[in-house]
């Protein structure tokens, strides 16, 4: 009787110590994958606010870069959903026209795709950004290019910035940031549901 208690004793003990040593790992881990000390290179930022995550972004991209590569011709296109690399959203164009700003002010050769070198005048305004292929300069100079995409989740949106060589597709620099879906990141990233057309007539 005394073995099998302390049998049972035993038993119960190790999974115990099982058990609280899964959650002491799940615990470093998940601090891990949030830890923002100089100690974890491979830490996954979690932004304040979105002009935080963008700041973060630019900060990232040019960490360990030469001075060298200021100088070269930058361009930025719109960041896109990971799921459809033809798609964006208020948010992809939002965070990839404030990654120019953001570049710019550290100095970068920053291009931008949409100037025509032209400008359009037009009955509600003077233009000089377009998106019609005809109106675009043909031929680019020598230039890297930053892409991203982002990926939603039930709780964050996940952006994935890189800085690529467009002549040989090497990635030169990468950037990680998390978002939490506060009010101000729900709006930027759903869409306005379409109304059904609904027919009067018989």
């Amino acid at each position: 009787m005394k073995r099998t208690s302390f049998a049972l004793l035993s038993l119960a003990s190790l999974c115990v110590a099982i058990v609280f040593g899964m959650f002491s790992f799940s615990s470093v881990a998940m601090a891990g994958l949030f830890d923002d000390s100089e100690s974890n290179p491979s830490r996954l930022y979690v932004a304040d606010s979105f002009n935080d995550g963008i700041v973060q972004v630019a900060e990232q991209l040019q960490k360990g870069l030469p001075t060298s590569m200021k100088s070269k011709n930058l361009m930025i296109a719109n960041f896109v959903a990971l799921g459809n690399l033809n798609d964006t959203s208020p948010f992809g164009q939002l965070a990839s026209a404030n990654l120019i700003h953001e570049m710019r002010i550290r100095h970068w050769s920053v291009m931008d795709p949409l100037f025509t070198r032209d400008m359009y005048i037009g009955s509600t305004g003077e233009f000089a950004l377009s998106r019609d292929a005809k109106k675009l300069p043909g031929a680019l100079p020598s230039l890297e290019i930053i892409a991203g995409t982002y990926q939603m989740t039930s709780d964050a949106v996940v952006l994935n910035v890189r800085l690529i060589d467009a002549h040989t597709s090497g990635v030169i620099s990468t950037a990680q940031v998390y978002f939490p879906r506060t009010q101000q990141i729900n709006a930027l990233i759903e869409r306005p549901p379409v109304m059904p057309l609904l027919s009067l007539s018989n």
